[in-house]
């Protein structure tokens, strides 16, 4: 049985583009894909500490080829097929670790991140993994506590895998405050 992530936190009256489906991202697709990251960060501009994300480096071309070839790289696409959002993640041991989800700015809000999160989950399920893993901020409303309300648990340091704090520690290194990153972790159901 597959997680099944819940189908609240949709805004009353916004139904959203109900024919977004998801897809794997094609070799094609790869500057798009960092141009939806880029719009995505927009919404850090109005976090004053955070507003430089907005403009920082995204995910590298390189590292979506990488993901692509694993087949662990999708796309959120519209009904003309062009994307409009991403999920790029890694199995690494028996997690698939989500490393980038992005929705760009004029599509959030309207479930299209749950469709990229409801993939990776069944992925796992589909290869066996045990979970789905990821980094975040931690008091950020669209970052933690939206993946807590789909089902995530926060790690706290004694849970966490040396694979996660080492991802915690290179975050850190990169300008991310140790302190306002967590872990967290989605048990796949089998």
């Amino acid at each position: 049985m597959v997680t099944q992530l819940p189908l609240d936190g949709i805004p009353a009256g916004k139904a959203g583009p109900s024919s977004v489906r998801i897809r794997l991202a094609r070799e094609d697709e790869v500057e798009t894909l960092r141009l939806i990251e880029r719009s995505a960060a927009q919404s850090f501009r109005l976090i004053e500490a955070l507003s430089w994300l907005a403009v920082g480096d995204v995910q590298s071309a390189e590292r979506h080829h990488e993901l692509l070839a694993q087949g662990t790289n999708w796309a959120a696409v519209s009904e003309e097929d062009a994307p409009v959002g991403f999920l790029s993640a890694e199995v690494v041991e028996q997690d698939l670790h989500i490393w980038e989800i992005s929705v760009d700015h004029l599509h959030q809000g309207f479930g299209i991140g749950r469709k990229l999160i409801q993939q990776a989950l069944d992925h796992a399920a589909t290869h066996g993994l045990e979970a789905v893993t990821l980094t975040t901020f931690r008091t950020i409303p669209w970052n933690c506590p939206y993946y807590e309300r789909l089902g995530f648990r926060t790690l706290d340091e004694t849970e966490m895998s040396p694979r996660l704090a080492e991802v915690l520690d290179l975050e850190a290194e990169h300008g991310l405050a140790r302190d306002t990153r967590c872990a967290m972790r989605l048990t796949v159901d089998g």
